[in-house]
């Protein structure tokens, strides 16, 4: 007989679904660009709002895997809300415990040459080698594209005292 405190687990080598994700938001203020003089700036950003979409990248021990995956353009302003699930080409049981996603978020209105607005990178697997489940606040490194390597330069993980802000 199976009681109520039954606990299941998976092996993620026995999970043959696609690696999917939601990228929900961003909050917080952009960094302005510094080409042109700030008054410029200030002018510009008075009449256009950010076109923001971000770029996910999948890494396995290091090097990067699959195809790069793309969220859809975003102009409503802060918070910019995508709340758009991502599956990826990659299966769960091809992963290892180092595996890694890159977001690197751009601005395609910006009128810096490359739109880079930040990047930051969230290990897939916790420490216990458990895939990490629900909600994840990753902070954005500004003017860095995500890196993932290890170990990362842009690393997304909060500190613990500034979790849940």
């Amino acid at each position: 007989m199976s009681g109520g405190n039954e606990f299941r687990f998976f092996l993620s080598c026995d999970i043959n679904l696609p690696v999917t994700f939601r990228i929900e938001r961003l909050d917080g203020v952009l960094p302005q660009s510094q080409s042109p003089p700030q008054r410029d700036i200030d002018a510009l950003n008075k009449t256009r709002s950010a076109e923001l979409f971000v770029e996910c990248a999948l890494y396995i021990d290091g090097a990067p895997f699959g195809l790069i995956t793309k969220t859809r353009l975003e102009s409503s302003g802060p918070p910019y809300c995508w709340n758009e699930r991502i599956t990826l080409s990659t299966k769960y049981r091809d992963l290892t415990s180092k595996a890694q996603l890159a977001f690197t978020v751009w601005d395609v209105s910006s009128s810096s040459e490359d739109g880079l607005v930040g990047g930051a990178t969230v290990f897939l697997f916790n420490s216990k080698k458990q895939l990490k489940t629900g909600r994840q606040k990753l902070r954005i490194w500004p003017q860095k594209k995500a890196d993932g390597t290890i170990p990362t330069t842009t690393p997304g993980k909060v500190p613990k005292n500034e979790r849940g802000r």
